[in-house]
Parts: C-alpha cells; structure tokens; sequence
C-alpha cells in the first residue's frame, strides 16, 4: 500500500507538472507564471513551502523527546511573524519593484555587479545547503520505509522534480506545490488528530508526572528560558528574508491575492506544524522508547493509524520534500540563469533565449543535486548548519536598509553581506569547537546580524550613494503594490464594485480566521492544560 501511494502520487506530480508547460509561452511565464497566481495557488506554494521534511523528521523528533513546547510555543510562532514580514513587507515592496527574483532587488537598487554577484551567490549556497540536506535525510528515511534503493529514491524524486521545474518553471512549482499542501494538509486534520486522539489528553498531560517539564517551553532538558526565546528571534530573521518565501509573492495577479495569501498561508503554516508536533507528544504516550526520534512520525503513520492513512502521511511527507526540494531546483536556477548569466553578459538575450537558458539552467541544477544527494558527502552537513541563516545575516540587514534608507549605497551593501556571512561563521565555529561560551539566550545568529547592521551604518555613513541609488530610491518610494492594484481594478469595468468587493473579501476573511485561531489555539490549551 505504501509503495503503491507513493508511484501514483510521484505520478499525479510528473503528470501535471508535464501539463503545465503547455501554459509557458514567455520568460515572465517562466519566472513568475505571468503573474496569475490565484489566492489559493498562493496559500498552497505558500504554505507547502513552509512545511518542510525537517518538521516531520527533525522537528517532530525534538517534539517527542523533549515535549512540543519547545519548539512550537515560541520556534513556530516566530517562523509566523518571520512568514508575515517576509510576504506583507519585503516581499509585496519587491513585486511593486517589478522583481522577478529576489536578487532582482539588488541589480535594481545598486547597478552594482558586485553586489549583484555576492547576492546571488549566498542565494545559492543558501538554498543548496538547506535544500540538498533535507533531500538527503528525507530520501533515506523513504527508501527505508518503501524498499526502494536510496540512489533510486535520489534519481526518480530529481527526474520528477525537472519534469515540471525545467518544463513549467514557476508555474509548474506553484500549481504541484498547491496539490502537495492538500495532501500536507492531510496530516495535520486528519492523520495527527488520529494519533492526538488515540493517545487522549488526559494521558498525555499525565507525561509531565514522569518526564519533569514535558509541558513546558523549557522541555524536558530543561533548556534555559533564554534560549527558548533566542530561537524564537533566530526564526523571524531566518523566515524574514528567506527566498523560498518571499518569492511566492512574485506570481500574485494583484496586491488583494498578496494579503488575503498571506492571512490564510500564514494561519496554515504553524497550524499544520504545531498540531505534527503534539501528535509526535502523543507518541510518547503510544510508543515511548524510540530511539531514532527523527522517525516519531513515520512510525505513527506505519504503526498507529489505518493502512491507508498511513500511506497518506508518507505521501504527505513525500510532497514536504519534493515541495522543499522544487523550491531548490527553480530558485537556484534562475539565479544561475536571470540573476548570474544574464546579469553579467553585455549583449541582451531576446525572450526566446532567457527561456531557454532557464530551463537549460533547471538541467545543470537537477544533475548538480541529484549528484550531491547520491554520494551524501560530509561537507553538505557542514554547509546546512550555516544554510538556514545566511540569508538573515547576508541579505536581511542590506534588504530592510535599501527599501527604506537614502543613503544606504553598494559599498555599505558589500561590507554588510560579507561581514554578516564572516561574523556567523566565524562565531558558529569557535563556540561549536568551544574556544568560546555564547550566552543562553544568545545565538550566533543575532551577534552576527547584529555586526552586519553596524558596519552597514558605519560604511553607509563614511560613504555616498551613487546618483543611480539617489534617483532609485525616490522612485521606489513613489511606487506602491496597492496603488497600482487599485487603479488596474478601477480601470476595469464596474471597477468600484469590483474594489469593494476585494475589500469586503479580505476583511471577511482575516476576521473568520483570526476566530479559527482563537479557537483552535484555545481547545488545545484547554485541554492539555497549558
């Protein structure tokens, strides 16, 4: 049954993503699918995005063992408002920009190929480390569990993933990601509940008599206060500016679909992730003793809810990889395509061409990782620790400076990126080898984002910005997402209708899920007694 689930949902995937190209017709198509992203396409790539096979492995594992506190009172929750500045603020202040990718940004606000390079070059090392890495761990645990050969798990998940990244580019990864979020979706109302339910709540707030501090945030390792509150800074500024978000904000149709995407997308994020990780706390309760925590959840699903289900919730974690692991294949090449390639050459390449170089782009990609992935070499290990927070530290501060200060200029850009990248390496290497002991509630992570936003002030201050950077700035504090959406609505016919309409909409629905959250956050506190 496992297997049989796991072939036709890979099939459901190649076969749409085969489908999708026939939608394709320019590079715009190609880079943000024309710009045609439907509220619902939105929250599926949005929300698919967020839940990776770190939080069904991983996360859910520490969740077990430790109790689901500890990450999920303050990890998801700052991942929340990490998600919502990355997709209300940076990311629909880039769309207005007219960005088709995030480093667009940089090539826009600097004319400068320096900074363009740097940036595109920690987009990449970021993505592949976090990417690779989770391909790794997730493809090991699925080989396992279905009998099929790791190396062939790697192959027929690249094979797949190039179908629908290389043929439909953006379209192709917005529209499979929406399908992987239902069945993501499934876990979290349906799977978990199962799990949640057959262990009781009564059985489960029992864990705190036999595991001191089970319920709490500061687990049952007794983690200092202070560094449960560090994780909840360290994930606003890793989700703030992570390109895996804020560039699912590029395909919207307009700036409605942006907020009413975001209400929604946000909601199901760290709903889907805190309901796995108090099913993995329920385990505890079915099955204490596992020693491999990071298969809590894959054995829940073999073990502890019907076949079916629980060839679902393998599905499902299936579609957490392949949503991370598409993410990957077309961020990293489009910035080898649009960003590095075309960026770089003197003479411009017509439509035509920028089509082809970013699928060719998407090829050189897949063979890059599924080679990576296969001989599973040490040194990703070493990237990925680094991989989740280079964007906070390389790009955050440089990011937030060059929307909203006039003289942030690329000298102070270069200074701040590189200084960010160098300090988090530098402080990670020297505590992890214990040379030097960080505070509890300090997170290399903070000091080194702290360092790049000092010596971007400083630089900023001893330096000028060009008249290009002068000129950009007034310009781009004269544009505005939601101006431009309300005169293209009000240009069409019945346009003050259709206006009050999306207004009337948009409210309906971030009070209706303001009124879920309460609720359903209030049941669980109820009743596990929090």
């Amino acid at each position: 049954m496992t297997t049989t689930i796991f072939y036709v949902m890979l099939a459901i995937y190649v076969l749409v993503g085969a489908g999708i190209s026939r939608l394709v017709k320019s590079s715009k198509d190609f880079y943000v699918m024309g710009e045609k992203g439907t509220t619902l396409l939105i929250v599926g790539t949005l929300s698919a995005t967020y839940l990776s096979a770190v939080t069904l492995l991983g996360i859910s594992g520490v969740s077990y063992s430790e109790g689901p506190l500890v990450i999920a009172a303050l990890g998801s929750f700052g991942a929340w408002i990490g998600t919502l500045i990355a997709v209300i603020y940076i990311g629909r202040k880039m769309k207005a920009l007219g960005c088709q990718t995030m480093p667009d940004f940089f090539e826009k606000r600097f004319k400068n190929k320096t900074v363009s390079t740097i940036a595109v070059i920690i987009m990449i090392v970021g993505l592949l480390g976090y990417g690779v890495i989770q391909l790794i761990g997730a493809g090991f645990v699925l080989s396992e569990i279905t009998g099929i050969s790791f190396s062939i798990m790697i192959v027929l998940f690249t094979l797949a993933l190039l179908v629908f990244c290389a043929l439909g580019g953006m379209y192709g990864v917005i529209i499979t990601d929406t399908l992987m979020f239902f069945t993501m979706l499934a876990i979290a109302v349906i799977i978990a509940p199962i799990i949640i339910g057959k262990a009781g709540f009564e059985e489960m707030k029992a864990l705190s008599d036999t595991i001191p501090f089970y319920w709490s945030i500061e687990g049952a390792n007794q983690r200092p206060l202070g560094w449960t509150i560090s994780q909840f800074l360290v994930w606003i500024l890793f989700f703030s500016c992570t390109p895996a978000l804020v560039s699912r904000v590029f395909p919207a149709k307009n700036d409605f679909v942006v907020l009413k995407a975001a209400v929604i997308g946000v909601f199901f994020a760290p709903f889907m992730q805190v309901i796995v990780f108090i099913a993995a706390g329920g385990m505890q309760v079915l099955q204490p003793g596992i020693e491999n925590t990071d298969r809590v959840m894959v054995v829940g699903f073999l073990e502890h809810v019907p076949d079916i289900l629980g060839g679902l919730g393998l599905a499902g974690l299936m579609a957490s990889i392949m949503s991370t692991a598409s993410t990957l294949f077309v961020l990293v090449g489009f910035a080898l395509a649009r960003d590095l390639y075309e960026n770089l050459r003197t003479k411009p390449v017509t439509e035509k061409q920028s089509l082809r170089i970013g699928r060719w782009a998407q090829v050189v990609v897949a063979f890059v990782v599924c080679a990576i992935a296969i001989s599973r070499p040490s040194a990703i290990y070493w990237i990925s620790i680094y991989a989740g927070a280079i964007f906070g530290v390389g790009w955050l501060p440089t990011v937030i400076a060059g929307l909203e200060w006039k003289r942030m200029n690329s000298k102070a850009a270069i200074a701040s990126m590189l200084s960010g990248v160098t300090v988090f390496i530098l402080v990670k290497e020297l505590a992890t080898r214990e040379i030097i002991t960080l505070p509890v509630h300090i997170d290399a992570l903070m000091i080194a984002c702290a360092s790049a936003t000092l010596i971007l002030i400083i630089v900023a201050f001893l330096t000028k910005p060009t008249e290009h950077e002068r000129t950009y700035f007034l310009e781009m504090k004269n544009t505005s997402s939601s101006a431009s959406t309300i005169k293209s609505i009000l240009e069409e016919e019945n346009g003050i209708a259709k206006l009050k309409k999306e207004y009337s909409q948009t409210m309906a629905i971030s009070i209706a899920f303001i009124a879920i959250s309460v609720i359903i956050w209030g049941f669980f506190f109820i009743k596990l007694g929090i």
